[in-house]
């Protein structure tokens, strides 16, 4: 892990070297750089070709801006259109949308039933004929969804106009990736910051980005070997995992025993791979409404979960994912429900702090936000970590109880606590401990001056003089007023030229990931929200605010759809 951060160091050092020099003002930009390198290293883990489109899109996040604003109106309208219908219809709406151009077959063929089945066939077998029914019986609304789409992809090629090739190259990939369209927005501070490098030095982000790629997937790769081999060498944490799955999967809608029998379930995960990979919601017209996080991709119920049984044998794929990871320590009655999978989590979290998987992060976001009561060393003894998890999910469930009941006067963990000192002993004491932690933090900086800051000198004593006379200070003490002007740079600096990607033998042995651009989203999501929680001021946590239980019933499909083709979808099937 030390060598890992060390070449991560000094790649950003090589990449700013040649424009940063020792002076004061380079300094701080070298600072500057250093405070950002998750922008760029969260690109990291994406294939090299959706990193260069992401590079290039960052240039331009005017566009990013306007193209989100058309999608949040696009899909208010979309949803204003079919809210009125069954929930099991609408769900047919969102899936025949989801295919470019399929709904413009749709209306095309709108006198020919035959047509229309054969057309529909791009869906999984098991939803034909439910969107047959559907789209015989709503074909006035499957027409103006058709309208809909029509105008929003329009919008994005009256958006574009204008912009040099390789920005259009690079939008029209990404309206192909919805998720990581989000993602880049969600915190446009960022997106402009690696835009702003990738603008400066391209060449120099692009071979970073390369070289970061092989070590950051090479470690996570170790890291998810880790993980399959402890999960399923504990048996108390890996019945607490199926256990909490099966929760998961009734709270949002699937259902755990879909794939009994299903053979493509058990013997052909890499077809389910790809069938997670190439169907997705519209970026115009979004995700099902109902669900309180983003759900771009629908998916089989294990795959947050990571696991999956083969030949009715616990298998483990992936670390679970950033939704479950969410979801989990979300709820605190879970750590009372599941004490030793809460331990695990915790445990794989103390080896791993610093990697960005999903549940270094997640644990990690956790661990802030109960930074009052829960201390490192409670944290870190294992012996009797599991005991403490259950303590600490019945005290944090009771404290969430009571504010409940107590809206108008809800309290802190650390009020809560000094009334319940006695219930709970173990979290009393870390308590006393996590404040000499919060404390011990919150000086670190301070010991560490930046090298660009101008250092405070020492007061000197002024002696006390009578009434009406000067001190008198000795001219080593006087200020220095002959310090010469400063010339403030005025040559431009010559951008970059336009990048070419490095030909090396660390692009060539690139190692693929068991699911690339998911790791890399997770990845992508979790580096940036860690960064703008560390910026965020660190307050005690409050009662959360409710979550919208989804409604709806998903029936994972059991079968690969066929991939529509990527190719712009317009009227008159151009």
């Amino acid at each position: 892990m030390r060598l890992y951060h060390l070449f991560r160091h000094s790649l950003l050092l090589i990449l700013f070297s040649t424009a940063l020099s020792a002076q004061s003002d380079k300094a701080l930009l070298r600072e500057l750089a250093e405070e950002n390198k998750k922008s760029v290293e969260a690109l990291a883990l994406y294939p090299s070709e959706t990193r260069l489109a992401i590079l290039e899109a960052a240039k331009h996040p005017e566009l990013l801006i306007k193209m989100d604003n058309a999608r949040q109106k696009t899909a208010a309208a979309f949803r204003t259109l079919i809210e009125d219908f069954p929930r099991s219809t609408q769900t047919v709406f969102y899936d025949i949308a989801a295919y470019p151009g399929l709904v413009r077959q749709i209306a095309e063929k709108r006198e020919s039933p035959a047509a229309i089945r054969e057309i529909l066939t791009q869906l999984p077998e098991d939803q034909r004929a439910a969107a047959f029914d559907v789209v015989q019986s709503q074909m006035p609304t499957v027409l103006k969804i058709d309208d809909l789409d029509y105008t929003a992809r329009n919008t994005f090629e009256d958006m574009v106009e204008g912009y040099p090739a390789p920005a259009l190259q690079a939008f029209r990939q990404l309206i192909e990736l919805p998720e990581v369209l989000e993602i880049l927005n969600q915190d446009i501070r960022f997106t402009i910051l690696v835009g702003d490098l990738y603008r400066e030095d391209p060449a120099g982000v692009i071979h970073m980005t390369d070289s970061l790629n092989l070590v950051v997937a090479r470690q996570h790769a170790e890291e998810l070997a880790e993980w399959k081999e402890s999960i399923e060498k504990d048996p108390e944490a890996r019945k607490e995992l199926e256990s909490a799955s099966q929760e998961y999967a009734a709270e949002y809608g699937y259902t755990p025993d879909y794939y009994a029998g299903d053979d493509l379930y058990y013997q052909n995960v890499y077809a389910q791979r790809r069938y997670v990979m190439d169907y997705h919601y519209s970026w115009w017209l979004g995700y099902p409404w109902w669900y309180p996080a983003p759900y771009w991709q629908p998916h089989p119920w294990w795959y947050d979960s990571g696991f999956y049984y083969q030949n009715n044998r616990f298998q483990a794929v992936y670390m679970p994912s950033w939704y479950f990871m969410d979801w989990y320590f979300y709820h605190p009655q879970h750590h009372s429900q599941y004490s030793h999978l809460s331990a695990h989590f915790v445990n794989h979290y103390n080896g791993h702090r610093r990697s960005g998987t999903t549940i270094s992060v997640g644990v990690g976001a956790w661990r802030e936000r109960n930074r009052t009561v829960i201390s490192e060393e409670w944290l870190g003894d294992k012996g009797r970590l599991p005991e403490r998890m259950k303590a600490f999910g019945k005290f944090e469930a009771g404290r969430q109880n009571y504010n409940a009941r107590n809206p108008k006067n809800p309290v802190t963990q650390a009020e809560y606590l000094d009334k319940n000192a006695r219930k709970y002993p173990d979290l009393e004491r870390s308590k006393t401990q996590a404040t000499q932690d919060i404390r011990r933090e919150e000086k670190a900086p301070q010991a560490r001056p930046s090298e660009w800051a101008p250092r405070k000198e020492p007061a000197p004593a002024v002696k006390r003089t009578e009434p009406g006379r000067e001190p008198n200070i000795s001219p080593s003490a006087k200020p220095d007023t002959k310090r010469p002007p400063r010339v403030l740079p005025t040559t431009p600096v010559k951008p970059s030229e336009n990048p070419q990607r490095p030909n090396t033998e660390k692009q060539r042995t690139e190692q693929p990931s068991a699911r690339p651009a998911e790791d890399a989203k997770d990845y992508h999501r979790q580096q940036w929200e860690e960064t703008k929680r560390i910026e965020q001021k660190r307050e005690p946590q409050s009662v959360p605010a409710p979550r919208t239980q989804p409604q709806k019933k998903i029936e994972p499909n059991t079968r690969v759809p066929k991939s529509p083709s990527k190719s712009e979808k317009t009227r008159g099937g151009n």
